[in-house]
């Protein structure tokens, strides 16, 4: 998935949403569904994708 032409905004609404959604479905005992083990990959594409931006816009804090 390209994530790249998101913005900043959109990239961690979006993840603040898939991070909500597998809460609800671990409540509703979903967690088991192949949909949240697609939302569980998104997840950590989007986190890895913030981190990469702020590692690019940070450079002072890539070595922590």
């Amino acid at each position: 998935m390209n994530l790249e032409s998101i913005s900043r905004k959109q990239l961690n609404e979006l993840e603040h949403c898939v991070r909500e959604l597998l809460v609800t479905m671990r409540k509703a005992k979903l967690q088991n569904d192949p949909l949240a083990e697609s939302l569980q990959a998104l997840e950590q594409q989007l986190g890895e994708a913030r981190r990469e931006r702020f590692d690019e816009a940070n450079p002072e804090y890539h070595t922590y």
